[in-house]
Formats: structure tokens, sequence, C-alpha cells
């Protein structure tokens, strides 16, 4: 996959007869520039350009927005708030207004009269150039940016994508403003992504490895386990984390598209694949390609606080899969905003999926679209694009240990507030987690959810 084939794949294409806004300010800022494009080319499939001159603005004949607080006619105006003007950090946060099941920031005090009454390209930026993570913060036990730390989780507006609905309403009062217009048609996408944290439960650990596992589950008193494994290695079963054929081949025939992120290290505590170096990879990624999945990498648990771990990790799995590696998902969603960007373009990595919670559903950046990474040190947007997810496995039965049931409805939910945006659904699965021997019942979801979510 190329640049242009993931730009495809995440619907960023705007087409060259798409509708053009121009978008006065006083003063044009890399922030303006860059929540701008987010919100007309990301998600409205518009153009946009800027103009910091009133004679250029009146004179165009384009679709005018006004992002002042002079009143200029036949235009559709916001007044600014100070946020996108200032540069680097505060600790100021923004302050929340819960109207009509939804959440606003940034709101409008001045007696001007505007089209919208809050700020929503300060709105929108706040959220997506993660100026909270930039933030002072209490990270989790493993370094984190978690759902405690969100002023979305802490409002309980985490379950929706408060950012894209702005702006859907943004696109209702642009339509109402502007007669003429019309907006391009988006589309609701889903995106299934595994995270392969360990290719084999039982298959190709080598003696050393294997004999020690034998005697911890007769430690354990785990027959079952124990009964799996013998199995598995006289190849009378299946390892249970085979998944590779079954689970392409259900996304292939729902032209659902896939992605495997691999874990390329191990041994060490949160490390723990199969050697690196095994031909066990080849099979897996021979099956995985002949049905059209697509390959990233899950850098280790410390690649985001030792910066050269990542290089072997990449350009093993470039090796292995014979292919350019341009996707990834940090290892335990270990993610440190102000440098891990940095060592993923720095690694030649062109997108990033680890923006969501490890504890719980939700919408971690507001949005389920992708965008660009904001460097607060240089303001100014990178080309490192994050790609949001809305669900992880785990959160359901290792945070909440909800039922299965339960997790089910939540993950339609999800995708059901996304199909309302024509938004990205993004999920997270685990190969471990296709294992009914340690999720009993859990093991379904997967299948299920998908059966389900052609149907919506």
């Amino acid at each position: 996959m190329d640049k242009a084939g993931l730009h495809k794949l995440l619907n960023l294409e705007v087409n060259s007869a798409s509708p053009t806004f121009i978008l006065y300010s006083e003063k044009i800022t890399t922030r303006l520039n860059y929540v701008s494009k987010f919100i007309f080319e990301h998600v409205l499939k518009v153009k946009v350009i800027s103009a910091n001159t009133l004679s250029e603005f009146e004179n165009s004949d384009l679709f005018k927005i006004n992002y002042s607080k002079q009143p200029i006619s036949n235009s559709f105006q916001i007044i600014p708030q100070a946020l996108l003007f200032e540069t680097g950090i505060t600790e100021i946060n923004p302050i929340a207004a819960l109207k009509n099941n939804l959440i606003y920031f940034f709101e409008n005090k001045t007696k001007e009269p505007a089209n919208l009454n809050y700020d929503i390209f300060a709105s929108v930026f706040y959220f997506i150039s993660r100026y909270e993570e930039w933030q002072a913060f209490e990270p989790d036990i493993y370094g984190r940016f978690e759902a405690k730390a969100s002023i979305l989780f802490q409002n309980k507006m985490h379950l929706k994508p408060v950012v894209d609905n702005w702006i859907m309403e943004l696109k209702n009062e642009l339509e109402n403003f502007f007669s003429e217009i019309k907006f391009p048609q988006n589309t609701f996408k889903v995106i299934s992504t595994i995270d392969v944290d360990n290719l084999y439960a039982y298959k190709a650990k080598g003696f050393v490895r294997t004999i020690g596992a034998i005697f911890k589950d007769i430690l354990k008193c785990d027959l079952s386990n124990l009964k799996n494994r013998i199995n598995v290695l006289s190849k009378k079963t299946e390892d249970p984390f085979d998944i590779y054929s079954s689970v392409s081949d259900l996304c292939l025939n729902k032209k659902i598209p896939l992605i495997y992120f691999f874990l390329f290290r191990s041994g060490t505590k949160y490390d723990r694949t199969v050697d690196p170096n095994s031909n066990a990879f080849v099979d897996v990624f021979k099956r995985i390609k002949e049905r059209s999945a697509f390959i990233g990498l899950h850098p280790s648990y410390n690649t985001s606080v030792e910066k050269n771990l990542i290089v072997p990790e990449r350009k093993k799995l470039a090796q292995k899969t014979e292919q350019t590696i341009m996707l990834s998902r940090q290892h335990y969603l270990r993610f440190n905003i102000r440098t891990t960007p940095w060592m993923l373009m720095e690694n030649g990595l062109d997108a990033d999926f680890t923006m969501g919670f490890a504890s719980t559903p939700g919408f971690r950046a507001g949005t389920s679209f992708p965008f660009y990474y904001y460097d607060f040190n240089r303001e100014r947007s990178l080309q490192l694009l994050f790609i949001p997810f809305c669900a992880m496995d785990g959160a359901y039965f290792v945070y909440d240990k909800i039922s299965p049931e339960k997790m089910l409805n939540s993950l339609i939910d999800l995708a059901k507030e996304v199909q309302k945006v024509n938004g990205l659904f993004v999920s997270v699965f685990h190969e471990r987690t296709f294992s009914s021997h340690l999720y009993p019942s859990y093991y379904r979801i997967y299948n299920n959810f998908h059966q389900t979510i052609n149907e919506l």
C-alpha cells in the first residue's frame, strides 16, 4: 500500500469538482489552516482556501465563511475565541456546556450576532490537536492518557463522536445559509483491525519454552489447557490463535478492510510472541496477503520510551512480509503525544491506529475521522495520520467484565453513532479473543458483530 492507497482506504480523497469555501480571518494561523482542512476536506469533502484581506474575501464568488467579529454581508459568521491565535499550551481547560444531548465549548459570550453560538474551529482544534494530552494529566499505570483524564469522559460524552456531530450541525447550517450548495455524500465505512500479541497459543514456541509451558500447566492443574496444548502440538486440532485464514475470509467476503498489527519482539515481560526469526510468520503472512488483508507493525511495549527499539522490529517485519510497513499501533496503546509520533515518522511510518482508550469504548479525540498530528513545539501539523478507533475487545471483558450480549449491543450502538455522521468505524480485537478456552462466549462476538454491521 502506498500513500494514495492509504488515502483511498480512509476516504480522504476530495473530488476536484467539489464546492469551495473561502475562509476569512484577520490573521491566518497554522492552527486555523489545520482545523479548517480537517473540517472541510477530511469530513465534509469540500475544498477550502483562506484569506486575510477583506478585498479578496468580498470580491470572491466562493462560499464565504467569516471568522471574525466584523460583520460582512453574504457571509456565514463564526465569532473567534483566542485559542487559534495563541501559541504553546496553557493549563486552562475549556468550559463545557451541555445542550440538546451534546456538549459544547468556546461559546460566544460577546454581543455580536453569529450564525453559530460557539467557536467550532477552536472546539474541533482542541480535540483533534490532542491539546488535553499536551496539558498535564494523571497517567494510568502504563503511562497512558486514559479515559479518566478525558474531558469527554468526565462529562459522559465519550460514546458520541461529538466533533463529528458539531461538523454535521455546521453542514446543516451552511446548507440553510447557502441554499445552492450541494455537499458531496460521505460514506460510512468499517475497518477491522486485529492486534497480534502472540502469533500462536501453542505452536512455534521452541523446545525450551514449550516444555516450560507444559510444566506450568501441570503445576497450575490446568488440565484443559494442557490437553489443548498436546492436541495442537500433535496436530489433532488447530491452534486456537490461528485465526488468520478464517477472519481474513470473513472480511474479504463482506468487503470489510482488515489490518493485522503484528508484535515483532519477544522475550520480555510484556512482549511474548513467537520469535520474530521463526518461519511460522511466513506462512501466516502468505495466507493474509492472499486474502487481501493488510499488515502493520505493533511496536513493542518499550518503544514509546526507548527510541531505537522500533528500528529492528520494522526492518524484520518488512523482510518477512516482503512489503513496506507504513501502518502501526502501539503495544498496550503506550503512546506519548510529544515523542511517539516523531519516533514513528523517523522510522517511515505514515499512519498510527493507537488513538483510543484501553479501559472503555469511546472516542478519545471526539471524532471517527482520521486527522494529522499537530506538534505544539513547532506549531504546525505533520504528515503522520492518526486513525482513531472507538472500541477494543479488552475494554469489555478485561476492564468492565460485562456480558457478551452487552458487549455486542455496545459495539452496534457505537457503529450506529458513526453511521449517523458517515464516519469511519474502527474496532480492535486480539488473536486471543477468538479462543473459546480463554474467553467462553466472547469468541463469537467478532463474527456476530460483523454479520450485524453489514445490515446497518
